[in-house]
């Protein structure tokens, strides 16, 4: 634990993001089940920096406990230190299926965590998304918790939890049809 990790810290960054959120017309929706400690949670659409900046206020007005992951490239100097702060992880996204494997370890092994994913994994448009947060529910045995970003509504947050059913191509349709309905802050990089 650093000097910055403390409860005025986090007590500040929740107050700071309700005012900025009051101020522009956002609104932070819903909330992780009590009995969901362990997750992994979705949020789309993922279009632009500015959706990653949104959602962060929203984690800190909702009070959500999370690890992120995040490029390893952003982790220098004082924006390293935050993103640490925030509950980021470094992820190297050349060996996809190890992080997967060892993500669902660490969930399999926890009391509580619940790991944030943009299952886009890109902010251009890609009409396949990838599929890592599936398999690594399935092999953690954890619920997928499906938060969201809509510009149309200026609502950001979370709407539901799914259990994988193991139909893998199913329950995608189900999620991707969930999404296509909100709309990212530049719509034209979020592939239908």
């Amino acid at each position: 634990m650093t000097i910055f990790n403390t409860p005025l810290l986090s007590f500040i960054l929740r107050w700071f993001s309700r005012i900025c959120l009051r101020l522009t017309g956002w609104h932070a929706i819903g909330k992780v089940p009590s009995d969901v400690p362990r997750a992994v949670m979705i949020v789309a659409p993922h279009t632009s920096y500015w959706d990653f900046l949104l959602f962060l206020l929203i984690v800190f007005d909702l009070e959500l406990q999370l690890r992120v992951l995040i490029k390893h490239t952003l982790f220098v100097g004082p924006v390293g230190w935050f993103l640490r702060y925030c509950g980021a992880l470094p992820v190297d996204r050349r060996a996809p299926s190890a992080l997967v494997r060892q993500l669902a370890g660490q969930l399999k092994n926890s009391e509580e965590c619940i790991v944030l994913i943009t299952p886009e994994g890109t902010r251009s448009p890609r009409a396949e998304w990838k599929t890592g947060f599936y398999r690594m529910a399935e092999e953690a045995e954890v619920p997928i918790v499906i938060a969201y970003v809509d510009v149309v509504t200026k609502t950001a947050g979370i709407d539901h939890v799914m259990q994988p059913s193991g139909d893998i191509e199913a329950d995608m349709k189900k999620i991707k049809a969930f999404y296509d309905t909100k709309t990212g802050i530049k719509p034209e990089n979020y592939a239908s």
